[in-house]
């Protein structure tokens, strides 16, 4: 037999807006890293965050609740570990196809393909049903992206493009494994900690002679602990609260925000000029985003007995 117990109706929208906040803070990454660069390659970069993130967010876990004997038992969750091999293999994907097809392509195609990638694997894997105000919204924001991104997409490289479909498809199953740790009880903080930890163990074999090579001085520390605490860790561990009280297709629409958001300092911190393609684009990224938001629902805590 099987029962229902759903949260307090404001428990969706406190969750879309601690989503939209967090992708809102990864979104800063870009422009961090355009005002003071590492002078390294991607992955490299990837692999900082991804090790800084860890260790804030396991740092930072015990004054919320979390507890340092739970962190082994994280080690046996095959959701973890899902988790780990997304986080890592995007950063490898992901820079791979920036190489390839250029930071427009690459973004377009890896942001577009979170949510549609997120809905599907939530819809067979966990019974999230997909909402007609879902696929709209989405189909609304990532039309914006499409837009906004007119002018400087590159699709002469099969490769590349495959690159970023591997890399968005591999958040789409972190936000699921997430959702189904969370579910099991995991911790906000010590989940994404422990997946970075794990991931970014398997990266350092892949870049460890790059990384070797880099170049530290006082301003590219303060970038590597901005990139990693504040857009990896800080970021992701408010995203994963926040998924506690919706779907994961919901979750990954939310995500964004963060293009969003870096299009937005770009214009106002960058000097960066705004197109009308962009302008239209990126207003139609929001409007999707407040159609889900507006209608997001309770995620419903299934209970077996």
């Amino acid at each position: 037999m099987s029962s229902k117990s759903a949260a307090k109706p404001s428990h969706a929208r406190r969750s879309v807006s601690l989503s939209l906040f967090g992708n809102g803070l990864a979104g800063t990454a870009g422009t961090a890293a355009a005002f003071y660069s590492l002078n390294s390659p991607g992955p490299v970069v990837g692999f900082i965050r991804l090790s800084i993130g860890s260790i804030s967010l396991l740092i930072l876990a015990p004054f919320f609740g979390g507890k340092f004997r739970q962190l082994p038992r994280l080690f046996t969750r095959p959701g973890v570990w899902i988790m780990a091999a997304s986080s890592a293999s995007y950063q490898a994907f992901f820079f791979a196809s920036v190489q390839r097809t250029g930071v427009a392509t690459a973004a377009l195609i890896t942001v577009g393909c979170i949510p549609i990638s997120a809905g599907i694997v939530g819809w067979i894997a966990l019974r999230e049903r997909l909402s007609t105000i879902w696929f709209v919204s989405t189909a609304i924001a990532i039309t914006g992206l499409v837009v906004a991104s007119i002018g400087e997409l590159q699709t002469n490289d099969a490769t590349g493009l495959l690159y970023a479909v591997a890399a968005g498809t591999g958040i789409g199953a972190y936000i699921n494994a997430a959702k189904v740790e969370v579910r099991a009880g995991g911790h906000s903080l010590q989940l994404p900690g422990m997946a970075y930890f794990i991931g970014s163990c398997g990266l350092f074999f892949i870049v460890r002679n790059d990384f070797l090579k880099v170049q530290w001085s006082q301003q590219s520390i303060l970038l590597a602990l901005y990139l990693g605490v504040v857009t990896m860790g800080i970021a992701n561990g408010i995203q994963i609260i926040g998924l506690r009280g919706i779907a994961p297709g919901v979750a990954a629409t939310m995500m964004l925000a963060d293009p969003v958001t870096a299009a937005v300092l770009g214009v106002l911190v960058m000097g960066q000029e705004l197109t009308v393609n962009g302008a239209v684009g990126l207003a139609l990224v929001v409007i999707g985003l407040l159609m889900q938001s507006l209608s997001a629902k309770d995620d419903v805590v299934r209970v077996e007995s």
